[in-house]
């Protein structure tokens, strides 16, 4: 059957050289009658006695060739006719499939809405951001970027250089440290860097110019930024929510809707880009966007 496969999909790769190779003969002259072209559909039933797990049944007749994508984040892979999709956190889902028969390719989606985060999971993005036990990430150095901020589009107002990482020993100290538990600890090591909103020491009232300064000399309405234990989520794979009064990730000035001049209860970032090693989140608002890039301890 894999052989018989194989050639089906060397076949219809064929099918797309005939107008170059072959010019004036149409796919169906050259090869014949190669049957309706198949309309994709499939099921989604949760699998009884297994947390936020749901199995997925091609129905289409004749299809052989099957490529899932379950919408958290992991993108498509190769699977079967019959195969399954877990997700660890809560959220709304779209999953496609994209089938292939004798008589061609076709694809379709299905929503799926998760009620309830499985208390016990670990997959996904997940995974990668705890090690399925303990993680901590860092600001990316020695390199540039870790810190960037922009227009909407892209374009670059100003990045962090490695000069940065000496200049700057209070912000690229810090280490966050997730836990399989949904467990966020922000250790600043004591200090944090009061940062600069138009030149001036933000938030106004902080007390101290730009530059380091030991967390236990800020007014007590900021003192909250100076880390603790806190929780977060993975929402949907693709979001990263940092939850605490006073949590944050890179920047405590980039609050949820925008510069903030207090702790927020809670900041939900976009993870950008996440690999065993490295994490890219980002903060998009109306005026323009903050990037930041970790990397594991």
């Amino acid at each position: 059957m894999l052989r018989k496969n194989n050639q089906y999909i060397h076949y219809w790769l064929l099918l797309l050289l005939v107008p170059v190779l072959m010019p004036g003969c149409s796919p169906k002259e050259s090869f014949g009658d190669i049957g309706a072209k198949p309309k994709a559909a499939f099921t989604v039933t949760p699998v009884t006695g297994k947390v936020n797990t749901y199995l997925l049944t091609a129905t289409t007749p004749g299809s052989f060739y099957y490529r899932w994508n379950i919408g958290d984040g992991g993108g498509p892979r190769q699977g079967r006719q019959v195969d399954t999709a877990y997700y660890p956190e809560k959220g709304d889902y779209t999953v496609k499939l994209i089938l292939m028969s004798d008589g061609g390719i076709d694809s379709t989606t299905v929503a799926v809405s998760v009620a309830a985060d499985d208390p016990n999971g670990c997959a996904g993005r997940k995974a990668l951001l705890t090690n399925c036990d303990t993680k901590t990430w860092v600001l990316e150095q020695p390199g540039g970027g870790a810190l960037w901020v922009g227009d909407p589009g892209g374009g670059q107002w100003w990045s962090s250089g490695e000069g940065d990482v000496i200049g700057r020993p209070c912000a690229f100290n810090d280490e966050y440290t997730f836990k399989k538990d949904g467990t966020f600890i922000l250790d600043v090591k004591g200090d944090i860097r009061v940062d600069d909103e138009g030149g001036n020491p933000w938030p106004t009232d902080i007390g101290f110019p730009v530059g380091c300064v030991n967390v236990s000399q800020l007014p007590a309405q900021y003192q909250p930024w100076g880390g603790g234990n806190f929780n977060f989520k993975v929402i949907s794979g693709n979001k990263l929510q940092v939850i605490g009064t006073g949590a944050y990730m890179a920047l405590y000035k980039v609050g949820e809707t925008g510069t903030t001049g207090i702790p927020e209860a809670a900041i939900t970032y976009d993870i950008i880009e996440m690999t065993a090693t490295k994490m890219v989140l980002n903060k998009k608002y109306g005026w323009g966007q903050w990037k930041f890039t970790f990397k594991a301890k």
